[in-house]
């Protein structure tokens, strides 16, 4: 038993420094990354000899890091640093000195010291020797100050908030979100990566299949304005429900021959995917749930509970076209949980009919005054083009304007 016990704390000592070299890495990396993009950003603002290297500053520096014997620091790399650095100006005060300061074990009244005598690769080379850089000068740079002034951090995104970022996602996960744009749309994936806890692969399928639009936060005023003001991705039927929902991980062939019972139990096979794509908080309850009303059996096709909502959420799954009696029998499936499954200190259930297309007006008609929360969005078991896809959206922007007047 002892000699059990002495196997087993070897292993975890050994598995905790694993992941704890590897998180140590992670961060030296992204923090040299982010150095070399802003040292790159800065000298071409202010760098007082540019004329001799021209416009192809990147290509030139490149080469000559080559010739040095560099390896990592290709015209590509250059450029993902520079992008990096562009779009986290913040990182700077919030994250990079804190842990230059903890890696060089240095006191803010020793900021000033010199470090080139750790930068001299070779004591022999005059030209290494000759060069000295305070450590100071490696955060002052004036244009990503500038930068960071006139784009100020959004109310939320303090220095805890920067921190959890640079130990949390790997270099890999920064420069993906680098990579965008709209400052409020990069947000809502940091909060959703960090919170989701996703990798890499899972993160840039949900960019590429728009899960900031479908999740409606570009639609939806009160949600834009709470996540812009508090960090926080308000948790309400309506931000949950995605429309459509991309199952291009069934690996299903669009066929007709498919039944509703093959749907489900493609989506039961890729249980995982699934609530990755459903999203944060939903436990999956059973499969064909079972209602007996007047000794006549009913069929859920998929329960689920969302531990924000606190609420179980009921799926139905339909092959073909939305009809209007799908929404009638939903709301009998809503009543009899509310009534006989959920316990009182829990929010109503929500009603999710997944269909292979829908028509706006037929779901209005057949919805509206119904007092269930009830959802219609369509499934694709293939990926779309980024065109059908943005005009699904378009349109679905639309209809919510015209019913808003």
């Amino acid at each position: 038993m002892e000699y059990d016990r002495l196997l087993a704390g070897i292993n975890y000592i050994n598995r905790f420094s694993q992941i704890a070299v590897a998180r140590a890495i992670n961060q030296t990396l992204t923090l040299r990354n982010w150095l070399i993009g802003a040292y790159i950003i800065e000298y071409e603002q202010n760098g007082v000899d540019r004329a001799a290297y021209g416009t192809q500053l990147i290509e030139t520096l490149a080469k000559d890091l080559k010739k040095r014997s560099i390896s990592g620091l290709a015209v590509s790399n250059l450029r993902n640093f520079r992008q990096f650095a562009l779009a986290y100006p913040h990182l700077a005060e919030e994250a990079i000195l804190p842990t230059l300061m903890s890696f060089a074990r240095l006191t803010p009244t020793e900021i000033h010291q010199t470090v080139s005598g750790e930068l001299r690769a070779d004591s022999t080379e005059a030209e290494s020797a000759s060069i000295e850089i305070p450590l100071a000068e490696l955060l002052l740079f004036s244009s990503l100050c500038d930068r960071a002034q006139t784009e100020p951090p959004l109310p939320w995104q303090n220095a805890e908030y920067y921190q959890k970022l640079f130990t949390t996602l790997s270099w890999s996960h920064l420069l993906e979100l680098s990579r965008i744009s709209d400052r409020l749309k990069r947000a809502f994936y940091e909060l959703e990566t960090v919170k989701s806890n996703w990798s890499l692969r899972e993160m840039k399928r949900q960019m590429n299949n728009m899960l900031y639009e479908r999740v409606g936060l570009s639609k939806d005023k009160a949600a834009v304005l709470t996540l812009s003001q508090q960090g926080q991705l308000i948790d309400t039927p309506r931000t949950l429900i995605r429309d459509p929902y991309i199952l291009e991980f069934l690996g299903l062939a669009e066929r007709p021959t498919y039944t509703e019972t093959d749907l489900e139990q493609a989506l039961i096979d890729h249980l995982q995917e699934f609530m990755q794509e459903l999203g944060r908080d939903f436990c999956f309850v059973e499969r064909q749930f079972r209602m007996t009303v007047e000794s006549e059996h009913h069929f859920l096709d998929l329960l689920f509970y969302h531990r924000a909502l606190q609420c179980l959420i009921a799926i139905d799954l339909k092959l073909g076209k939305f009809r209007h009696d799908y929404a009638g029998q939903m709301n009998f499936y809503l009543n009899y949980l509310k009534e006989n499954v959920a316990y009182p200190n829990e929010n109503p259930p929500v009603g999710l009919i997944l269909c292979a297309d829908r028509d706006a007006e037929t779901v209005r008609y057949a919805t509206t005054g119904l007092d269930n929360q009830l959802f219609v969005s369509r499934y694709l078991i293939a990926l779309p083009s980024e065109a059908t896809l943005k005009q699904w959206l378009r349109e679905e922007q639309e209809r919510l304007e015209q019913m808003k007047k």
